[in-house]
């Protein structure tokens, strides 16, 4: 169990951009979008027993013809002599019924998106989801951004529109 890859292309240095739903599935539906418009190939999947129950069942005369899960699934393109990986997942794993992705299986998961990353010599990973805030509806909305390390700060404070989250200011000091 784990990773089934169907392809091993050669990358190089590819980012890899990860989309779960979410708050009005802003995540998946935005990394969706971008793979569609760059027409990404795909690469691989999650295999999903350990991490979903079923959501079909098709039972024929009282025997089990097949099982429906969740996919997650990689892709993978080149973009403009970029290469970039896809990580799309349609459900997040979840323990004891709750909605969002917590506990050993939501760790596992991420776990294995990061493991195909490390494999393909991925040097960044962008993340996408939804910032619950008060905004007007007239109001231009914003970029809500999150860096992993001090050097990425003025990059992300670069771009126009872009706030960065209060949990990146501790490589502020």
């Amino acid at each position: 169990m784990g990773v089934k890859l169907y392809k091993e292309p050669k990358l190089e240095k590819p980012d890899l951009i990860v989309g779960w739903p979410g708050i009005g599935n802003i995540g998946i539906i935005a990394v969706d979008t971008l793979k569609g418009m760059v027409k990404a190939e795909e690469l691989g999947e999650i295999e999903p027993w350990e991490f979903f129950d079923p959501h079909k069942v098709l039972i024929t005369k009282g025997q089990l013809k097949d099982l429906e899960f969740p996919t997650n699934k990689f892709y993978f393109q080149r973009v403009k002599n970029r290469d970039i990986l896809f990580f799309v997942g349609e459900q997040q794993p979840t323990e004891e019924g709750g909605f969002y992705a917590r506990g050993e299986k939501a760790f596992r998961m991420a776990n294995l998106v990061l493991d195909v990353g490390l494999k393909f010599g991925c040097q960044r990973v962008y993340t996408s989801g939804a910032c619950v805030s008060l905004i007007h509806h007239e109001a231009k909305p914003r970029v809500c951004a999150v860096v992993s390390s001090q050097k990425l700060i003025s990059e992300v404070k670069g771009h126009q529109n872009t706030i960065l989250e209060p949990v990146a200011q501790r490589y502020n000091r």
